[in-house]
Protein backbone atom coordinates (compact mmCIF):
# COMPACT_ATOMS: atom_id res chain seq x y z
CA UNK A 1 0.00 0.00 0.00
CA UNK A 2 2.79 2.45 0.92
CA UNK A 3 4.91 1.22 -2.12
CA UNK A 4 1.17 2.12 -4.36
CA UNK A 5 0.73 5.49 -2.53
CA UNK A 6 4.30 6.62 -3.40
CA UNK A 7 3.81 6.37 -6.80
CA UNK A 8 1.52 9.45 -6.99
CA UNK A 9 -0.43 7.71 -9.88
CA UNK A 10 -4.25 7.29 -9.51
CA UNK A 11 -4.65 3.22 -8.51
CA UNK A 12 -7.40 1.41 -9.90
CA UNK A 13 -10.89 1.01 -7.99
CA UNK A 14 -9.99 -2.54 -7.30
CA UNK A 15 -6.90 -1.58 -5.65
CA UNK A 16 -8.00 1.06 -3.73
CA UNK A 17 -11.34 -0.66 -2.33
CA UNK A 18 -8.99 -3.87 -1.27
CA UNK A 19 -6.69 -1.16 0.35
CA UNK A 20 -9.52 0.87 2.23
CA UNK A 21 -10.74 -2.72 3.28
CA UNK A 22 -7.33 -3.97 4.66
CA UNK A 23 -6.81 -0.73 6.09
CA UNK A 24 -10.27 -0.90 7.97
CA UNK A 25 -9.79 -4.27 9.23
CA UNK A 26 -6.16 -3.70 10.84
CA UNK A 27 -7.73 -0.43 12.36
CA UNK A 28 -11.35 -1.24 13.30
CA UNK A 29 -10.61 -5.24 13.99
CA UNK A 30 -12.41 -4.95 17.01
CA UNK A 31 -15.84 -3.29 15.40
CA UNK A 32 -16.26 -6.05 12.84
CA UNK A 33 -15.84 -8.87 15.98
CA UNK A 34 -18.62 -6.77 18.04
CA UNK A 35 -20.63 -6.39 14.47
CA UNK A 36 -20.57 -10.40 14.12
CA UNK A 37 -21.06 -11.07 18.11
CA UNK A 38 -24.36 -8.37 17.68
CA UNK A 39 -25.67 -9.52 14.84
CA UNK A 40 -25.84 -13.08 16.16
CA UNK A 41 -27.34 -11.95 19.48
CA UNK A 42 -30.23 -10.23 17.87
CA UNK A 43 -30.26 -13.57 15.31
CA UNK A 44 -30.73 -15.74 18.08
CA UNK A 45 -33.30 -13.45 19.77
CA UNK A 46 -35.59 -12.64 16.84
CA UNK A 47 -35.05 -16.74 16.43
CA UNK A 48 -37.07 -17.04 19.83
CA UNK A 49 -39.70 -15.50 19.10
CA UNK A 50 -42.77 -16.75 18.04
CA UNK A 51 -42.65 -14.69 14.61
CA UNK A 52 -39.57 -15.05 14.18
CA UNK A 53 -39.58 -19.34 15.16
CA UNK A 54 -42.48 -19.46 12.88
CA UNK A 55 -40.52 -17.53 9.66
CA UNK A 56 -37.30 -19.74 10.19
CA UNK A 57 -39.06 -23.23 10.77
CA UNK A 58 -40.54 -22.29 7.26
CA UNK A 59 -37.35 -21.37 5.62
CA UNK A 60 -35.66 -24.20 7.47
CA UNK A 61 -38.20 -26.67 5.62
CA UNK A 62 -36.67 -25.06 2.07
CA UNK A 63 -33.24 -25.55 2.53
CA UNK A 64 -31.98 -27.51 -0.27
CA UNK A 65 -30.69 -31.52 0.56
CA UNK A 66 -31.37 -30.35 4.56
CA UNK A 67 -34.44 -29.19 4.27
CA UNK A 68 -36.26 -32.72 2.76
CA UNK A 69 -33.96 -34.32 5.74
CA UNK A 70 -35.43 -32.73 8.40
CA UNK A 71 -39.12 -32.90 7.30
CA UNK A 72 -38.38 -36.54 7.37
CA UNK A 73 -36.68 -36.33 10.69
CA UNK A 74 -39.72 -34.88 11.99
CA UNK A 75 -42.53 -37.13 10.31
CA UNK A 76 -40.67 -39.97 11.67
CA UNK A 77 -40.54 -38.72 15.43
CA UNK A 78 -44.32 -37.80 14.78
CA UNK A 79 -45.15 -41.47 12.97
CA UNK A 80 -43.18 -43.34 15.78
CA UNK A 81 -44.85 -40.99 18.82
CA UNK A 82 -47.83 -41.13 17.62
CA UNK A 83 -47.88 -45.26 16.93
CA UNK A 84 -46.19 -46.00 20.23
CA UNK A 85 -48.49 -43.42 22.32
CA UNK A 86 -51.62 -45.34 20.55
CA UNK A 87 -50.61 -48.52 20.84
CA UNK A 88 -50.33 -47.73 25.01
CA UNK A 89 -53.50 -46.96 24.80
CA UNK A 90 -53.39 -42.83 25.33
CA UNK A 91 -56.17 -41.08 23.98
CA UNK A 92 -55.47 -39.55 20.30
CA UNK A 93 -56.59 -36.33 21.60
CA UNK A 94 -53.83 -36.55 24.08
CA UNK A 95 -51.44 -38.32 21.73
CA UNK A 96 -51.62 -35.71 19.24
CA UNK A 97 -50.98 -32.84 21.74
CA UNK A 98 -47.72 -34.88 23.48
CA UNK A 99 -46.63 -35.37 19.39
CA UNK A 100 -47.01 -31.79 18.71
CA UNK A 101 -44.94 -31.17 21.54
CA UNK A 102 -41.92 -33.95 20.37
CA UNK A 103 -42.09 -32.26 16.71
CA UNK A 104 -39.84 -29.51 17.18
CA UNK A 105 -40.45 -27.49 13.98
CA UNK A 106 -42.93 -25.17 14.36
CA UNK A 107 -44.66 -24.86 11.03
CA UNK A 108 -45.60 -29.04 11.60
CA UNK A 109 -46.70 -28.22 15.00
CA UNK A 110 -49.30 -25.93 13.80
CA UNK A 111 -50.24 -28.63 11.42
CA UNK A 112 -50.60 -31.26 14.02
CA UNK A 113 -52.27 -28.77 16.29
CA UNK A 114 -54.92 -28.64 13.28
CA UNK A 115 -55.42 -32.19 12.97
CA UNK A 116 -55.86 -32.67 16.71
CA UNK A 117 -58.78 -29.67 16.36
CA UNK A 118 -60.29 -31.92 13.47
CA UNK A 119 -59.98 -35.01 15.36
CA UNK A 120 -61.78 -33.05 17.91
CA UNK A 121 -64.63 -31.81 15.38
CA UNK A 122 -64.78 -35.96 14.37
CA UNK A 123 -62.98 -35.20 11.27
CA UNK A 124 -59.68 -37.98 10.76
CA UNK A 125 -56.50 -37.18 11.12
CA UNK A 126 -55.38 -37.39 7.70
CA UNK A 127 -57.42 -34.42 6.34
CA UNK A 128 -55.57 -31.57 7.68
CA UNK A 129 -52.38 -33.42 7.06
CA UNK A 130 -52.89 -33.53 3.51
CA UNK A 131 -54.29 -30.11 3.09
CA UNK A 132 -51.50 -28.68 5.07
CA UNK A 133 -49.12 -29.54 2.18
CA UNK A 134 -46.79 -29.97 4.43
CA UNK A 135 -47.00 -34.02 5.15
CA UNK A 136 -45.86 -35.66 2.02
CA UNK A 137 -48.92 -37.96 0.11
CA UNK A 138 -47.66 -41.16 0.89
CA UNK A 139 -47.91 -40.50 4.44
CA UNK A 140 -51.59 -39.07 4.49
CA UNK A 141 -52.31 -41.97 2.43
CA UNK A 142 -50.81 -44.46 4.92
CA UNK A 143 -52.58 -42.38 7.61
CA UNK A 144 -55.60 -42.55 5.85
CA UNK A 145 -56.27 -46.24 5.31
CA UNK A 146 -54.75 -46.79 8.68
CA UNK A 147 -57.47 -44.65 10.04
CA UNK A 148 -60.27 -46.72 8.00
CA UNK A 149 -58.91 -50.44 8.34
CA UNK A 150 -58.78 -49.59 12.19
CA UNK A 151 -55.13 -50.20 12.04
CA UNK A 152 -53.69 -46.68 12.33
CA UNK A 153 -50.62 -47.77 14.79
CA UNK A 154 -49.63 -50.53 12.39
CA UNK A 155 -49.13 -48.24 10.08
CA UNK A 156 -47.85 -45.11 11.62
CA UNK A 157 -45.02 -47.56 12.29
CA UNK A 158 -44.42 -48.89 8.93
CA UNK A 159 -44.63 -45.04 7.76
CA UNK A 160 -41.77 -44.51 10.66
CA UNK A 161 -39.93 -46.94 9.74
CA UNK A 162 -39.80 -46.03 6.12
CA UNK A 163 -38.70 -42.28 6.78
CA UNK A 164 -36.34 -43.82 9.46
CA UNK A 165 -34.90 -45.61 6.34
CA UNK A 166 -34.83 -42.70 4.33
CA UNK A 167 -33.00 -40.53 6.43
CA UNK A 168 -30.18 -43.28 6.88
CA UNK A 169 -29.87 -43.81 3.03
CA UNK A 170 -30.02 -39.53 2.80
CA UNK A 171 -27.05 -39.55 5.52
CA UNK A 172 -25.00 -42.42 4.32
CA UNK A 173 -25.17 -40.33 0.72
CA UNK A 174 -24.16 -37.35 2.35
CA UNK A 175 -21.23 -38.46 4.08
CA UNK A 176 -19.93 -40.62 1.09
CA UNK A 177 -19.90 -37.72 -0.78
CA UNK A 178 -18.67 -34.94 1.74
CA UNK A 179 -14.79 -36.23 1.19
CA UNK A 180 -14.97 -35.45 -2.76
CA UNK A 181 -16.39 -32.36 -1.71
CA UNK A 182 -13.74 -31.49 1.01
CA UNK A 183 -11.46 -32.38 -1.76
CA UNK A 184 -12.92 -30.50 -4.25
CA UNK A 185 -12.67 -27.27 -2.09
CA UNK A 186 -9.41 -27.30 -0.94
CA UNK A 187 -8.56 -27.93 -4.48
CA UNK A 188 -10.58 -24.58 -5.50
CA UNK A 189 -8.66 -22.62 -2.56
CA UNK A 190 -5.19 -23.61 -3.30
Amino acid sequence: AEIFTEMGSELPWMTTMLISTSDFFVDFWWLVFMGIGGAWVGFNKWKESSNGKKKWDRFVLKIPIFGPLIRMLSIARFTRTLSTLLNSGVPILTSLSIVKSVVTNETLSSVIEEAKEAVKEGHSIAEPLKSSGEFPPMVTHMIAIGEKTGELEPMLSKVADAYDQQVDNTLNTLTSLLEPILILVMGGVV
